[in-house]
């Protein structure tokens, strides 16, 4: 089982979008020009799905692919849309519908009418389980996909399912008494729908809300002796001119929504407003009435979310995409407009297709400093991404980033671009690191540091010293790590932590057990300071219970280390880490009781991975058979049960007599694979009496280089103690 790196400042699990590598497809021509990407014949997974997305946000609307591309994408959606519900999964359902519908743009929804079967049969699916659940809003969004893209008979079903959701809203609002705020729910649901996917249905039904609230709000302003609610009914009638022209803007719709904002009065702002409108409407000359117009309804302040609903800032994004887009297609030389939409695009996910415009901006005009750093900041997640997808593809973009990097440095001495190529060549070498290509990761961590010392670089160099033995070497890269300078005190705490902790593993591996019961006391007191600094987020928080746990272990406190496991899994409520790092911390050490109660905690739990869970039950049953105790039933069948990916469930045969080694070690698609093959069996033969046996697999374990497994460690362990613990071991 791979171990993840626990780097004080790597982040967590991305978003499948920008997991996809850069687009091949969308090469530059000579004319500098974008080239069309062509559809895909079909859609395996998910890792594909988020590739073609990319691809296809870049095709214009007039782009003869789009409809081919379109199909391919909807079908992989539709048969996903199943399988999810199928497996009693109706979040996930409900995600894929959302990517289903962001397939046409707002224009396109406006345009002939396209009949779609299998999107309406999954949608309708979608709305019978929310609607059995209470769950208003993905019901109204389901049935706006039917009402969109059924039948006559399916848009008839769809739009009384609408109706009868909106009165059920209405009736059972706080507010449904009140002439003014009784609609105030019901506008929030369709305004969430709206903002996703502005259909004519939608917008229309959304629009005469807006209107009869108006209409509400001029009766009460006139009438009520209530001088608070009055004021707060002019309020209400004075906006309704702007949420118009936004939901319109949304909708790409400029002929309606000059209708609609005729239906209603309008103050000063939303004049000035529609000026704006008018101005981008009718540019000619240069695309700035449009950006200009964007950037009213660009959400900029990092603050906004936590002020404004989400609605309100997919919806402005969506305004701020619709208009980067006519900007470019009017102006395609515009690197502004480029800018714009790439980061329009970048807020939806769809980090490759942003470079794509990103680097057309730099192209046009190379002293944008704003587009070279986020260039840079999307080049360094995209390259995250695609290393943990196919390692080959990402070493190949090293020149192309090499490159990058030197004229960026050319261009900006004094403001550097961040990430730089340090993080660039860290990432490739953790990746390196993780496949078992341990030289060349150390080669290029190596030409990191050379460069520019960072703590990710000197910690992953020093890991990989110390598990070759090459102690001194390890040190001073700890030594170098304590010595660099940090921009703030959390970051500062983070490292140092590492660092002391890593030194004291050293000097434990050295025998020199006063120095390393210095470092742990030095590491403890700053992991108390991050433990307890403001506004630590969980997950955050979380891993550094678990650090503080292993060093109060090795200080005697194995009681306080187990209490802190347990807090850590309280506070990061799913996260695998807080199970799967304490587990192989006690499996490690022999520590049966406290292992079994992780995986009792693991086990009901649909947020952890099945496969997490089996490695879980392996480690549990061999260190039971070990140790003399009865098998725990929950253990045993959960073994018996586990029907999952093809590897762990080979795993789990071979553990249970099942499957002999020979033919678990032939089904070993790679050295990772077999290192876990060579690891189980030694256990079985070591337990068994076969002491030398087993001797010879851990090292074959050593040999495959798979440093970043668990097996490797434990290897490594057992050679050296020259014991497979048959009880726990005491802390030194």
């Amino acid at each position: 089982m791979r171990l993840t790196l626990s780097s004080p400042s790597g982040a967590w699990l991305a978003l499948l979008l920008v997991a996809a590598p850069l687009l091949p497809a969308c090469a530059r021509t000579a004319k500098s020009e974008l080239q069309a990407p062509e559809a895909p014949k079909s859609i395996p997974d998910l890792d594909h799905f988020a590739l073609a997305l990319n691809q296809f946000a870049l095709l214009p609307e007039n782009s003869p692919t789009r409809t081919e591309f379109r199909r391919v994408l909807l079908d992989f959606l539709v048969r996903y849309i199943d399988k999810t519900l199928d497996d009693k999964r109706p979040e996930e359902a409900v995600e894929a519908l959302q990517f289903a519908a962001g397939l046409w743009r707002p224009s396109e929804l406006r345009g002939a009418r396209q009949i779609e079967p299998g999107l309406c049969a999954a949608a309708h699916r979608i709305y019978v389980t929310a609607a059995r659940r209470g769950n208003e809003s993905p019901a109204l969004f389901a049935a706006a996909i039917e009402q969109q893209f059924g039948d006559d008979a399916v848009r008839k079903r769809a739009i009384a399912s609408w109706t009868e959701i909106e009165g059920w809203v209405v009736r059972n609002s706080p507010f449904s008494d009140e002439p003014v705020l009784r609609h105030e729910e019901l506008e929030e649901s369709l305004e969430e729908i709206a903002a996703d996917f502005p259909a004519p249905f939608v917008v229309q039904r959304l629009t005469d809300l807006y209107v009869a609230r108006y209409e509400a709000a001029i009766q009460v302003a006139s009438s009520s002796e209530n001088l608070e609610l009055g004021l707060a009914a002019r309020h209400r009638a004075e906006v309704t001119g702007y949420l118009v022209t936004r939901l319109y803007l949304r909708a790409d719709d400029f002929d309606g929504a000059g209708q609609a904002l005729a239906r209603v009065e309008l103050d000063m702002p939303t004049r000035k407003l529609i000026e704006y409108l008018d101005s981008a409407r009718n540019a000619k000359k240069s695309a700035r009435p449009l950006l200009e117009l964007a950037r009213q309804f660009l959400p900029d302040d990092e603050d906004m979310s936590e002020r404004i609903p989400p609605a309100f800032l997919t919806q402005g994004w969506g305004i701020v995409e619709n208009l980067a887009r006519r900007a470019v297609q009017r102006f395609p030389d515009d690197p502004f407009a480029h800018l714009l939409l790439a980061r329009a695009l970048r807020k939806d996910g769809l980090v490759d297709a942003a470079i794509v415009h990103l680097r057309r901006t730099v192209e046009l005009k190379e002293d944008i400093f704003d587009a070279w750093q986020d260039l840079a900041s999307m080049q360094q997640t995209s390259l995250e991404r695609i290393a943990a997808i196919d390692l080959d593809a990402a070493l190949a973009r090293m020149p192309q980033l090499e490159k990058f990097h030197a004229r960026a440095v050319e261009l900006w001495r004094d403001r550097p671009i961040r990430p730089g190529l340090a993080e660039a060549q860290y990432t490739l070498a953790e990746a390196l690191y993780e496949q078992g290509s341990v030289d060349r990761a150390k080669d290029l961590l190596q030409r990191s540091v050379r460069g520019e010392p960072q703590p990710a670089a000197l910690d992953l160099l020093g890991t990989i010293e110390l598990k070759d033995g090459k102690v001194a070497e390890a040190r001073r890269q700890y030594e170098t790590l304590l010595g660099l300078p940090f921009d703030n005190q959390l970051l500062r705490l983070r490292w140092e932590t590492q660092g002391r902790a890593q030194l004291a593993a050293i000097a434990r591996r050295e025998g020199k057990d006063a120095e390393a019961r210095q470092e742990m006391q030095t590491a403890l007191r700053q992991l108390n300071k991050l433990i307890a600094f403001p506004g630590i987020p969980p997950g955050e928080r979380a891993s550094r219970l678990i650090d503080r746990g292993k060093l109060l272990f090795h200080l005697g406190d194995v009681e306080q280390a187990v209490a802190d496991f347990r807090q850590a899994r309280d506070t990061a409520d799913g996260r695998a880490e807080a199970y799967a790092e304490p587990m192989i911390f006690l499996v490690s050490h022999g520590y049966y009781e406290e292992a079994l109660a992780i995986f009792r905690a693991a086990a009901p739990r649909e947020d952890l991975r099945g496969s997490l869970k089996l490695y879980f039950a392996l480690w549990l049953h061999e260190m039971a058979l070990r140790q003399g105790r009865p098998q725990d039933p929950g253990v045993l069948a959960f073994l018996e049960a586990y029907k999952g990916e093809r590897w762990p469930t080979r795993l789990a045969e071979h553990a249970q007599g099942k499957l002999s080694f020979d033919d678990l070690l032939r089904g070993a698609s790679d050295s990772g694979e077999q290192a876990e093959a060579y690891f189980y069996e030694a256990l079985r033969r070591w337990r068994s009496g076969n002491a030398a046996g087993a001797k010879e697999l851990m090292r074959k374990v050593v040999g495959t280089r798979r440093m970043a497994f668990f097996e490797y460690d434990m290897a490594q362990s057992y050679l050296e103690w020259d014991d497979l613990p048959a009880k726990a071991r005491s802390p030194r």
